[in-house]
């Protein structure tokens, strides 16, 4: 049994810039780095180095950039053999800006125009399905058809697909933008209360386990007791903060098909995720599963 990395492929380049965007002025660009990127996509290539059996069910055109990906994929280790066909899409790529002096990142994607696809459910049995939202229908047809495998969502972002997949997940894994979005109400750590209203109303979304991230601020989860815990995130100078959520993801997803407890599953997430700001690009800032889990075991 393997892990499938169901939703979004995407080619990205990263332009580092020392200094903030400011309009009406022209920046003259010496570099850039091209890498692999996109939710699924980057979970499963993580998934693949650490050395799980992955499969990425995602819609890759075929254009330069499409080779590109299926090539960092092989090179990866993660298996393609149900990838989803969308003859004429254009493979979707992203444009981000870098700030390299705290990390922080500037996106513009263009998704590509997806077609209606009739996709057969895969033969393969998996043991986690980890399902970034993008593809609603096709991931609620896998977890309906492998009841057995256990199902966790990356939810960035509020979306009626989104939101449709996350309700029958075992695991609602959120960010603070996923939760504020829902809620109307923002996560401060100083205002415990409020914080338990918002892990509240976010867990009865699917009712059964859920994880809200706040990004350097660490992330929220509830024990086995029923207490509302913080975990603190670890103290990083961050070069990029691209991708950092989606190898969280994949690390959470590893985790799962290994059998870790969730504080030792937030953990390495934790770990995986610190390392990588620390790097450019996504996909090619995935630490190693040795690294990160010295890393983690060094807190």
């Amino acid at each position: 049994m393997s892990i499938f990395c169901v939703g979004q492929s995407a080619y990205d380049i990263t332009i580092p810039l020392k200094e903030p965007l400011v309009e009406n002025r022209k920046y003259r660009i010496t570099g850039r780095h091209e890498c692999g990127g996109g939710p699924a996509f980057n979970a499963a290539c993580l998934c693949a180095m650490w050395g799980a059996p992955v499969q990425l069910i995602s819609r890759i055109g075929e254009d330069p950039y499409g080779e590109s990906l299926k090539s960092i994929l092989r090179a990866s280790g993660a298996k393609t053999d149900f990838l989803i066909r969308d003859p004429g899409m254009e493979t979707p790529y992203s444009l981000i800006i870098a700030g390299k002096e705290n990390g922080s990142r500037t996106l513009f994607n263009f998704p590509g125009i997806r077609g209606e696809v009739n996709y057969p459910v895969p033969p393969e049995q998996p043991k986690v399905i980890l399902t970034d939202g993008h593809e609603e229908r096709i991931s609620l047809e896998l977890m309906h058809a492998f009841p057995d495998a256990v199902s966790v969502i990356d939810a960035g972002t509020f979306r009626d697909c989104t939101y449709a997949v996350a309700k029958e997940t075992d695991y609602l894994v959120c960010s603070e933008d996923f939760a504020r979005q829902y809620t109307g109400k923002q996560a401060d750590l100083s205002d415990w209360k409020l914080c338990e209203e918002i892990f509240g109303e976010v867990e009865q979304i699917n009712r059964k386990r859920a994880v809200v991230t706040l990004g350097a601020r660490g992330l929220l989860y509830r024990e086995e007791d029923g207490t509302l815990c913080h975990l603190p995130a670890y103290q990083v100078r961050a070069v990029d903060s691209t991708g950092a959520g989606d190898i969280f993801h994949g690390a959470f997803a590893y985790g799962l098909y290994r059998g870790y407890s969730l504080k030792e599953n937030l953990r390495l997430g934790s770990a995986a995720a610190a390392l990588s700001v620390q790097k450019l690009g996504s996909q090619t800032s995935i630490p190693s599963r040795a690294e990160t889990e010295n890393y983690g075991s060094a807190d």
